[in-house]
């Protein structure tokens, strides 16, 4: 299930967003809350991050009643959230095309581990992390048990993440305690992933799609009998066409206020010692 949905322009920086100094220093900021720091290493591998602890949810708390009517309808899911993220004060959206998905591909590979502490190493060689954005809780938290009972019969509501090439990962915008109480089920929780859509490349990609379409179909109607072949083929272009248009782009950031001497003391105000870990 994908929803395409487009954000018009809106003055200033959309309250949860990236800024940099540099070319290798992040700060993750919730209005003028910083919610996530990293740098990226020398060798351009991976990240070290540290979780400040401040994240308020990207959407409100979900109602019991309301989860239950949805029930596992993605389409009205992908609606629901699309429409608390357009009205948030919380939340990443800005002026582009957006994508909600239940499709997830990138955590085929993802590894059974729940990012906890609240310092690590995001590998960008490694398995696609998901990182959740305030300190998980504990599978005996009430909250977590009630999910728990979800997750075993299979009612439980999305975790919503939001794709962030600059971490090669994911962050948890809604639904921290539905991925705790999953993990703790050892379940694949249900997903819906956030990503802002690339038009252009999006164009690009369709184009190079419908060639090699009418390449092959022109192969394939040399040959008789092949109502087959161009039946499948066409489900095949479907596909393609459906997936050219949801080309991904890069997380957008902005530039830190101040620079590096600013992200340098919000690091030292915020997350003592953290820099010194680092070597």
């Amino acid at each position: 299930m994908n929803l395409l949905f487009d954000v018009a322009p809106a003055p200033g920086r959309p309250p949860l967003r990236f800024e940099v100094a540099g070319s290798r220093l992040l700060t993750m900021r919730q209005g003028d809350e910083p919610v996530l720091l990293g740098r990226v290493d020398d060798g351009h591998y991976g990240v070290d991050y540290v979780r400040i602890g401040r994240y308020r949810s990207a959407v409100p708390p979900l109602r019991a009643a309301h989860a239950a009517g949805l029930a596992a309808d993605w389409a009205r899911w992908a609606h629901h959230f699309r429409s608390e993220l357009s009205d948030s004060a919380y939340g990443p959206l800005h002026a582009g095309r957006w994508l909600l998905s239940s499709r997830v591909p990138r955590l085929r590979r993802f590894r059974w581990e729940l990012y906890a502490a609240d310092e690590g190493y995001v590998d960008y060689e490694g398995d696609w992390p998901v990182l959740p954005l305030r300190t998980p809780s504990g599978p005996g938290d009430g909250r977590v048990k009630a999910y728990r009972k979800q997750a075993r019969d299979g009612s439980l509501p999305p975790v919503l993440i939001w794709w962030v090439s600059c971490l090669c990962g994911y962050v948890v915008l809604d639904g921290h305690d539905r991925l705790a109480a999953a993990l703790a089920e050892n379940r694949e929780p249900p997903w819906l992933e956030l990503t802002r859509v690339d038009p252009v490349g999006a164009a690009a990609v369709t184009r190079l799609v419908v060639d090699r379409y009418l390449e092959r179909e022109a192969i394939i109607r040399r040959h008789p009998g092949t109502a087959a072949a161009l039946t499948l083929l066409g489900q095949h272009f479907g596909d393609d066409l459906r997936e050219a248009e949801c080309e991904e782009a890069r997380t957008r950031a902005w530039p830190l206020a101040g620079g590096t001497a600013a992200w340098t003391r919000t690091t030292e105000e915020c997350a003592p010692g953290w820099l010194a870990s680092l070597g």
